[in-house]
């Protein structure tokens, strides 16, 4: 990738908000990803999150040896409150996050800026990522996809559509794979107290996107079920995550139907009804198919039903709309019967679907 913004003065700044908790083996090259970034007009914002490892002091010899890089050191309050609180001090024109046990492509901020730079009228970029648990040779820096699609654009109208409508949708419900214009995201915030917040994140600002980018190069390395990380996937940790992500779609619905109720009509580029059944769409899919559990064995699904039984009322009486005839399907008889569905209809779609695979159909 050619250098475009060679002199601090012709290029933007960047904050980098890397929020810092228990990641000694880890920290070094997450930091050193972005000082060494071929981007160089930079603010590196540190959270230690209270972390009781040595990060904290790490932390300070990073801000010693580089003036770019900023510590924030706080008490533990968690991701969300890490990101908040980085966010509080960015001074950036542009934001990006990354989290401290991954780290970034070398080219990654000049990528970004280049796509700004094209696209003045763009507020935000999301590029690709490599998952540590997917078995696949390593392509952090490779551009992949077809770049006659590079330079299409996405209103927020159809982003948001995209996201929560598509079988297969264009953005990753993430906040680290993406650079933020300020302006967007200076009045939005990640919910505190709760896991899997990155998802309540987008669905409350792509509705406020102008214009949207996904630049198919392949720039961060996502550690995936690092032992200790939100990602873990041991089956004790999973529920309790599900019932978060659960409330802070929920919260969105009762939030934009009081909007409704005090007679507002738009949130963001969309109107609020279509915002609502976006996230109730979104909602309904998360409860078809919870994440990281397996379906197939019978015991989760007896956990899981007292778990997804107040959520299932809550979307019952509500508007859903979906481009899959399976999900409409499944959202019927969740709510004829979720017992009906998890031990019986379950494995009868899981047994269908892996013929479609076999026979070349899973498309």
């Amino acid at each position: 990738m050619s250098t475009a913004f060679n002199t601090a003065d012709s290029a933007p700044l960047v904050s980098v908000i890397i929020p810092v908790y228990k990641v000694e083996d880890y920290l070094a090259e997450c930091v050193d990803s972005v000082i060494n970034q071929t981007y160089r007009n930079l603010e590196i914002i540190l959270v230690d999150d209270g972390s009781p490892d040595g990060c904290g002091a790490m932390c300070d010899a990073y801000a010693a040896q580089d003036d770019r890089v900023r510590v924030i050191h706080r008490p533990n309050g968690g991701l969300s409150a890490a990101r908040n609180s980085g966010m509080d001090i960015a001074t950036g024109e542009f934001i990006t996050f990354l989290d401290s046990d991954d780290w970034m492509y070398r080219g990654t901020i000049e990528g970004y800026m280049q796509c700004f730079a094209k696209h003045p009228e763009l507020d935000l970029v999301e590029s690709r990522i490599y998952v540590t648990s997917s078995g696949e040779p390593c392509n952090v820096g490779e551009y992949i996809g077809d770049p006659q699609a590079e330079d299409r654009l996405l209103t927020g109208a159809e982003l948001i559509r995209n996201f929560c409508m598509d079988t297969y949708p264009i953005s990753a419900p993430a906040a680290w794979n993406k650079c933020y214009r300020r302006v967007l995201v200076e009045e939005h915030r990640f919910i505190e107290g709760r896991v899997w917040e990155d998802l309540e994140f987008q669905l409350r600002l792509y509705p406020y996107v102008k214009y949207y980018l996904r630049w198919n190069q392949v720039n961060y390395y996502y550690r995936e079920d690092r032992e200790g990380a939100i990602t873990e996937r041991k089956p004790s940790l999973i529920i309790p995550k599900l019932v978060d992500s659960y409330e802070n779609l929920k919260q969105i619905v009762v939030d934009l139907e009081d909007q409704i109720a005090r007679g507002e009509t738009k949130s963001g580029g969309i109107s609020i009804e279509e915002h609502r059944i976006y996230v109730i769409s979104r909602l309904v899919d998360l409860l078809v198919a919870p994440v990281y559990c397996d379906l197939r064995i019978r015991s989760v699904c007896s956990q899981l039903i007292p778990v997804l039984s107040p959520y299932v009322k809550f979307i019952a009486m509500r508007p859903y709309m979906s481009t899959s005839r399976l999900k409409v399907l499944a959202r019927r008889i969740m709510i004829f019967s979720l017992p009906f569905y998890m031990h019986l209809y379950v494995p009868l779609v899981s047994m269908y679907l892996n013929v479609k695979r076999s026979l070349g159909m899973h498309r």
